[in-house]
């Protein structure tokens, strides 16, 4: 099992984040374990300054959003935060 739930990073399958983050939910669960889905409508990131935005298919939160850095802490947030995507449950598991 990789855990690289805490990596900061800069593009999430070619695509360029608007500013550095950490991925978070789905996103963090499809990086970490290499899974191989569909691209999400909406990705969420733990940004590293304290505001809210919204740009194109990034969600940005503040760090006091972030979830547990554990498979069961993404999960939790992907749940809260962004539903049930079966596609990614069943490639997880």
């Amino acid at each position: 099992m990789n855990n690289s739930f805490s990596e900061i990073v800069t593009d999430f399958h070619g695509s360029y984040l608007p500013e550095r983050g950490m991925l978070a939910g789905y996103a963090a669960l499809i990086k970490a374990f290499n899974l191989k889905v569909p691209p999400l409508h909406t990705n969420f990131v733990i940004g590293t300054k304290h505001k809210v935005f919204q740009t194109n298919n990034w969600n940005y939160l503040t760090p006091r959003h972030a979830p547990y850095l554990s498979l069961k802490g993404e999960l939790e947030f992907a749940l809260k935060y962004e539903g049930v995507n079966l596609c990614v449950l069943l490639k997880l598991y």
